[in-house]
């Protein structure tokens, strides 16, 4: 496996970085006053982080320096999401969800998207539209294109989590209760329930990841990792296996998938206690009747209290206009520089040329 960044937020607002590879720690930093709620990578090594000090902000792990920092919510900013490298997603405490422009951090649109605050948003493969989940009890479906709705569910819990198959053709839900997948071409629904639910000793459900269109990750408030499968025409997810821990596993946090390649498919897990586990899916055709088709790469304890986490690879494909991008990105850091340190403002090209264009004109 290739190196990488695994970044995890902590209830102080620090960033802390971590190999991929080897797990050691290549940096920390702490930008947000307060817990950091929210992180997301993108294929480029574009990291964005939310806080409850009400800010997105932007970094780049390639440089190992801050962008930008986006202030235009009011309130926790509780998901952040990149769709590639050209548009970026954030949701409020506020109830609002803003679509910013990656190219020059331009907002492109801001809408009331929830009654209450904004949980979860998942963009859909094809960028066109966003799914969003609120405390008031609703999942709805926006035109990106447009900044409108397009679909609205009322739903009988709140939904903690979305996500989309990597395909676009299902996507899950997922309350501390139950989990549903849902079938967006025929409507077939199939759903999850733990058996403690309804008792006293109910374990809520709070993490999930599309390894396939058909294979979920399902992480719960007691460690528990569970693979199961989707089957459309059926009502419910069927378990297939479940994931070993050395010791007790802390309640799972987070989960991300990384890198796909012809070895498998490569996803981390972060508990609360601060200790991420690297996975690798190894099935071959995509298929996974046990857990000998799941190897553990690694195991990082980071001692911080980890309340969300990214990851970024870096062998992950870079196309023409990412790398435009990133140099425009590199270029305004160190502008942003030299005009931290000198207190000049760097001039532009086609000034410089017209000074020297009026220079010119006086000495003849």
């Amino acid at each position: 496996m290739a190196d990488g960044v695994i970044v995890v937020g902590t209830y102080e607002g620090a960033l802390l970085g971590f190999s991929a590879k080897e797990g050691k720690q290549k940096f920390g930093y702490a930008p947000h006053q307060g817990c950091v709620k929210a992180l997301h990578c993108n294929k480029i090594g574009r990291l964005v982080s939310g806080g409850a000090d009400h800010s997105a902000k932007l970094f780049d792990l390639k440089l190992g320096v801050e962008l930008v920092s986006l202030q235009e919510h009011d309130d926790t900013v509780n998901c952040v999401e990149f769709w590639r490298t050209t548009t970026l997603v954030t949701g409020s405490n506020d109830g609002y969800v803003c679509i910013w422009r990656c190219h020059d951090w331009e907002m492109l649109f801001k809408f009331h998207a929830h009654k209450s605050a904004v949980v979860s948003v998942a963009v859909h493969p094809s960028g066109r539209i966003m799914a969003s989940c609120g405390r008031d009890l609703s999942v709805r479906l926006w035109d990106l294109t447009r900044g409108t709705s397009a679909a609205h569910l009322s739903i009988e819990t709140v939904a903690e989590a979305l996500e989309w198959s990597p395909s676009g053709n299902h996507i899950a839900v997922l309350s501390a209760r139950e989990l549903s997948v849902l079938d967006a071409k025929t409507g077939d629904l199939a759903k999850f329930s733990d058996s403690s639910v309804g008792t006293f000793l109910h374990v809520p459900l709070t993490a999930l990841l599309f390894l396939t269109d058909e294979l979920v990750v399902l992480g719960d408030g007691k460690g528990e990792l569970r693979i199961l499968r989707f089957t459309p025409g059926t009502s419910s997810l069927q378990v297939v296996c479940s994931l070993p821990a050395e010791g007790n596993r802390a309640r799972i946090k987070s989960m991300t998938r990384t890198t796909e390649d012809d070895a498998g498919v490569v996803f981390v897990v972060g508990t609360s206690s601060g200790v991420v586990e690297i996975w690798r899916f190894t099935a071959v055709d995509g298929s996974a009747t046990d857990s000998s088709t799941f190897k553990q790469l690694l195991e990082v304890n980071t001692g911080a209290r980890l309340t969300c986490m990214a990851a970024w690879m870096e062998d992950a494909v870079e196309t023409k206009a990412s790398k435009r991008m990133r140099m425009r990105h590199r270029k305004a850091a160190e502008k942003s520089a030299v005009t931290a340190a000198t207190g000049v403002k760097p001039q532009k090209k086609t000034q410089v040329r017209k000074q020297n264009q009026k220079g010119r004109r006086r000495n003849k």
